[in-house]
C-alpha cells in the first residue's frame, strides 16, 4: 500500500506529525509538494500524487482543500480545532496507520456538490457552495428553482447549498437541518432571510437547483470556504450531485456520537 502525506504547513504540530509519519513508515510514501518543501524534502503536486490513501494532517479546512484537489481516499488526522471531518488525533497517528496496514478500516463514500456557472463548471464541494452578497449588510433577491419548478424569490444575505456532509457546517449555523450521512439529498438554506416565510428546503439527490440574482447585482460564490468566484449578478448558477465522490477512511465512525462530542458545548 502506498501512502501520501499532506499537512497544513501553518500548524507546527501538523508538520511534526508529518515527520513522525515519514519516520514510522520508513519509505514507500509520497509527500505533497508544499508539505515537502516545508520539511526540506522533495514532493509532488497533490493532483499528481499516486497514493492509495492520503494521510491529511490539519483541520477541516485542510481536509476540504485536499478533497477539492484529489479523489484519493483520505484519513484525516486532527491538528486543528473542531476536526469534524477527521478520524484520528495527533496521539493516535501510529495506531491509525497500523489499523490501515492490517486492513481494519473501511472506505466511506460521500456525495460531492457540482456547481456550474453559466455553463462553466467550477470546483466540486464536499460541504457546500455559498452565494452571498458582495457587500456586507446588503440584502439580495435570489431567484430559486428546483427542477424547473419555481420556489420564488428569497430575500437574504445569501443562499447555502449543502451536501449531507456539509449539513453540520455553515448550513447548520444558518438554521439548516442536520442530515444523516446515509441520506442522498441537498439542503438549501437561506442566510439571514428577510421575512419569516423563507425556510430551509431539502431537495432530492437527482434534483438540479438553479439560482439567479434579481437586478444583476454583484455577489460572491464560495466553494467549501476554499475557492472564491465573483458573480456579476446576471449569471445562472446550477447545483447538482457530482459524479465524483469524497472518500474517507473510517474506523469506528459514529455520526451521532461525533455530533455530541464535536458540536456541543
Amino acid at each position: 500500500m502506498k501512502f501520501g502525506v499532506c499537512a497544513n504547513q501553518r500548524l507546527p504540530a501538523a508538520l511534526r506529525a508529518a515527520r513522525e509519519i515519514v519516520k514510522y513508515l520508513k519509505g514507500g510514501i509520497v509527500l505533497e509538494q508544499s508539505t515537502a518543501e516545508a520539511m526540506g524534502e522533495s514532493g509532488v503536486r497533490l493532483e499528481k500524487m499516486a497514493a492509495d490513501i492520503l494521510l491529511v494532517v490539519g483541520g477541516d479546512g485542510t481536509m476540504l482543500q485536499t478533497l477539492m484537489r484529489s479523489d484519493a481516499a483520505v484519513l484525516g488526522i486532527n491538528a486543528g480545532d473542531v476536526g469534524f471531518l477527521t478520524e484520528a488525533g495527533l496521539n493516535g497517528v501510529r495506531g491509525a496507520i497500523d489499523r490501515i496496514l492490517s486492513g481494519k478500516y473501511r472506505i466511506e463514500e460521500k456525495i460531492k456538490l457540482r456547481t456550474v456557472v453559466d455553463g462553466k463548471r467550477v470546483e466540486d464541494a464536499v460541504n457546500e457552495a455559498v452565494a452571498h452578497t458582495a457587500s456586507t449588510g446588503k440584502v439580495r433577491h435570489f431567484i430559486l428553482a428546483v427542477d424547473h419548478n419555481s420556489v420564488g424569490v428569497v430575500k437574504a444575505d445569501g443562499i447555502i447549498i449543502s451536501t449531507p456532509t456539509g449539513s453540520t457546517s455553515y448550513s447548520l449555523a444558518a438554521g439548516g437541518p442536520i442530515v444523516d450521512p446515509s441520506a442522498s439529498v441537498l439542503v438549501i438554506s437561506p442566510i439571514a432571510p428577510y421575512g419569516i416565510s423563507s425556510r430551509p428546503i431539502v431537495a432530492g439527490a437527482k434534483s438540479t437547483i438553479r439560482l439567479g440574482i434579481e437586478g444583476s447585482r454583484p455577489c460572491r460564490l464560495v466553494i467549501d470556504g476554499q475557492a472564491n468566484h465573483r458573480l456579476s449578478g446576471g449569471e445562472t448558477v446550477e447545483f447538482s450531485v457530482s459524479e465524483r465522490v469524497a472518500r474517507f477512511v473510517r474506523f469506528d465512525y459514529d455520526f451521532y456520537r461525533r455530533i455530541h462530542t464535536k458540536l456541543t458545548g
